[in-house]
């Protein structure tokens, strides 16, 4: 998302954005709204690492670090949303 959020903004690109994450540019007028009548099917998102006894640890504390940081966006999104 980070990677493309630049050519979005020059409006070089479209792409989905989770709402939580477009909001403060749709706010600003950096960003507009499209297709609001389509959406993409839900889906998952998997991190994928080796198995408990060969994963390092710093790969553990990343997957931690995701969970965390995702499981916090959606709640603040709902709260905000609902």
């Amino acid at each position: 998302m980070e990677a493309l959020l630049p050519t979005v903004l020059a409006g070089l690109a479209i792409t989905e954005l989770p709402e939580f994450a477009a909001t403060p540019y749709f706010a600003d007028g950096r960003l507009e709204p499209i297709l609001t009548d389509w959406r993409l099917p839900e889906g998952g998102l998997y991190f994928v690492t080796p198995s408990a006894r060969a994963r390092p640890a710093k790969v553990g504390a990343l997957a931690d670090f995701f969970i965390a940081r995702l499981t916090s966006a959606e709640a603040e999104w709902r709260a905000a949303t609902h």
